[in-house]
């Protein structure tokens, strides 16, 4: 359960460090740096999913040949290239990582003038992504088009996309911005402008530039946003003040909030996406030191499927990622990928990292 001031603290800081100039910085002393944790999103090519773009684990199990350690687990749900993230401000470049190997094939310069960029987003071919930047003094996040080549380079400069700006402070957590297929449709997930700093989930046309905001309940911020393939639906995060974690969907065309049940208890959710054709909301969810995949239809609202994993220490870091009809789920030293009805296990000696 969260405090009502550490909650505020955390908008504050948010937005504070958005503000400071990184040559007014002074460099700490010469003490080697902690091992830094870095997450990588994407979304896997040749499938136009709508998948929610999540932070992703670097891991070292292996390439897809077999050969050596595999760089992320992107490359498990058929990502050719990641981008690395999330960023904090001042950083002049990003860069694009082959998601077998991590090599490194583009750098990605932020745009002149901006503080850096803060998310990104997979419209669901791997090669189109919209990273956003924000201006907290204006309190406006605005977003920019990268189109990539087949070899991982840009296929042209980075384009901010006319119209779409949305009057919004920077949101709290993983998967702020979610694209839909084609780039039609641009969702945010931010907070009020006012003093209120209530949550928000903001869809933008890009085509048009109609801006629609849905407010969310008092006190529930919103996260890990991804689109269903129809470009209509969305099924995201909520937290907030004296709020537990839950899984709610956006019909975006009536501002219709849904809320997700998937088990009584004390089942924690550990992850959520569209899988398939949209007909189901498949997530992680973990009880315990019980672990499970579950499918819920959004047609009859009950879970019709579970997958039950190898159990962990309830404190077993874990990681989520759905794409078509494959689930890739990390926990602690094993690595599951269920396609379909197969379901493959597989342990790794690599790095486990978690979230900066």
């Amino acid at each position: 359960m969260t405090r009502p001031s550490e909650e505020l603290l955390r908008s504050a800081l948010s937005d504070a460090a958005a503000t400071v100039r990184p040559e007014a910085l002074r460099p700490l002393p010469g003490t080697p740096p902690p091992r830094r944790r870095r997450a990588l999103l994407a979304v896997p090519s040749a499938v136009l999913v709508a998948a929610a773009v999540v932070a992703l684990l670097i891991v070292a199990p292996w390439t897809r040949d077999g050969s050596s350690p595999r760089f992320s687990l992107a490359s498990y749900a058929g990502a050719d290239y990641v981008l690395e993230g999330p960023w904090p401000p001042g950083m002049p470049s990003v860069p694009v990582r082959d998601a077998d190997t991590g090599r490194v094939v583009a750098e990605i310069p932020v745009p002149e003038g901006s503080s850096g960029f803060r998310d990104v987003a997979d419209t669901g071919d791997n090669r189109t992504f919209v990273l956003t930047t924000a201006d907290p003094e204006a309190c406006t996040v605005r977003f920019h088009r990268l189109t990539l080549r087949d070899n991982g380079r840009p296929a042209g400069p980075l384009t901010e996309l006319d119209g779409t700006a949305v009057r919004q402070r920077m949101g709290e957590g993983q998967g702020q911005v979610a694209a839909s297929p084609g780039l039609r449709r641009i969702a945010y997930a931010g907070r009020d402008c006012g003093d209120s700093a209530g949550g928000t989930i903001t869809v933008v046309d890009t085509a048009t530039g109609e801006h629609r905001v849905t407010k969310l309940p008092p006190r529930a911020l919103a996260s890990s946003l991804g689109w269903a393939p129809n470009g209509r639906d969305l099924v995201f995060e909520t937290m907030g003040d004296y709020l537990e974690r839950e899984l709610r969907t956006l019909d975006t065309r009536t501002g219709e909030l849904g809320t997700v049940s998937l088990g009584s208890g004390d089942v924690e959710l550990h992850g959520a996406a569209f899988v398939g054709d949209g007909t189901h909301i498949v997530a992680l969810v973990r009880d315990g030191r019980g672990n499970r995949v579950v499918w819920y239809s959004m047609a009859t609202e009950k879970i019709t499927r579970q997958v039950p994993l190898a159990p962990s220490a309830p404190d077993a870091p874990s990681m989520f990622e759905a794409a078509g009809d494959r689930v890739v789920v990390l926990i602690d030293d094993r690595v599951s990928v269920i396609t379909g009805t197969k379901v493959t296990t597989e342990k790794f000696d690599g790095d486990l990292v978690s979230l900066p």
